[in-house]
């Protein structure tokens, strides 16, 4: 967790475009979490009529990354699931969302075992740092 520590977060969250600039240590930056994962090439088909516009309203290219929050342990069944999803636009950055269902994890190796948001909740004391620096850069871990 020490590495996490001492990056900035706010280029994570704020940088304009598709690609991650520089880290200010060693010249790249390094992931701390969300280490392990699959990709996959995606697209969003609209089945139905419905109000949404922008992205919602389809998309050919996309690129979706499932990924586990921490490395797991197959002797303590608890998985923190994640996604990241983007799709890519013509002329403009790309869209892009990222849910999971808790940072403490859940007791289950099912990916999908639990509901997901973008906005999820508190974690548990043990992970306060993490949250403490997530916080330098929204309000939302």
């Amino acid at each position: 967790m020490a590495g996490i520590l001492t990056e900035d977060m706010k280029p994570t969250l704020f940088t304009v475009g598709d690609q991650m600039p520089p880290g200010a240590i060693y010249g790249t930056r390094s992931k701390y979490i969300h280490t392990q994962g699959v990709h996959s090439s995606v697209k969003l088909t609209n089945i139905g009529s419905h109000p949404f516009t922008g992205i919602f309203k389809g998309a050919d290219s996309g690129v979706l990354r499932m990924s586990a929050a921490k490395q797991p342990d197959p002797k303590i069944l608890n998985l923190a699931p994640g996604l990241g999803l983007k799709f890519l636009r013509n002329g403009i950055d790309s869209a892009n969302l990222v849910a999971m269902f808790s940072v403490d994890g859940q007791p289950s190796w099912n990916f999908f075992a639990n509901d997901w948001s973008n906005h999820i909740p508190k974690p548990s004391p043990s992970l306060a740092p993490l949250a403490a620096k997530f916080a330098t850069a929204t309000n939302y871990v």
